[in-house]
């Protein structure tokens, strides 16, 4: 009989447990301050200058300057001495022909006993005769913007940090176990 050693051997077998670490950032917003203040603003209005021209009204009224009154009459007498002619060559017409009924001379110059019109030296009366010229003007404006205060404060970042853990440790030794043969005695 053959007699054997017997190894026996064991590994050894090791054990890992592990929790993950927790990180929590939180990044609270900054802290802002606005000031402003109202702008500096001047508003002046210059007043509007009116002009009045009344002039036509007093032409109409009173014929105006002696210069526009002779103007009036001398541009208007042609006219009128014309329309006085040809009342005279109608009326000397009338007497040429005596003979007809109603043209005898008590007939024709008596009924012209009113006087002759003279000539207008106004103006013509109109409700357009004054003339009003209003010239307005712009506001001014002055702006002075004054530019706004701005405070900015970060805040840092609050963190927590729990750490994780790696436990390792053993479960099994390694071990050899040499079994000697059975050695009978007896021979």
């Amino acid at each position: 009989m053959s007699s054997q050693l017997q190894i026996i051997q064991q590994p050894s077998r090791l054990g890992v447990e592990s929790g993950r670490a927790k990180l929590l950032i939180k990044q609270p917003r900054a802290d802002f301050q606005i000031e402003t203040s109202r702008a500096k603003m001047e508003i002046s209005q210059p007043r509007p200058e009116m002009e009045i021209d009344q002039h036509q009204a007093w032409r109409a009224y009173n014929g105006g300057t002696a210069l526009e009154m002779n103007n009036q009459i001398y541009s208007e007498l042609p006219a009128l001495f014309l329309e006085g002619l040809a009342k005279r060559v109608e009326q000397g017409n009338r007497m040429a022909q005596f003979h007809l009924p109603g043209n005898s001379i008590a007939e024709i110059y008596g009924g012209d006993w009113q006087r002759d019109p003279f000539v207008e030296y106004r103006a013509p009366a109109s409700y357009d005769n004054v003339d009003i010229y209003v010239r307005q003007r712009k506001p001014e404006i002055n702006v002075q913007p004054i530019r706004p205060k701005i405070t900015a404060k970060a805040n840092y970042p609050e963190i927590e940090y729990s750490p994780g853990f790696l436990n390792v440790y053993v479960k099994q030794y390694a071990s050899i176990q040499f079994i000697p043969p059975n050695v009978d005695i007896t021979m």
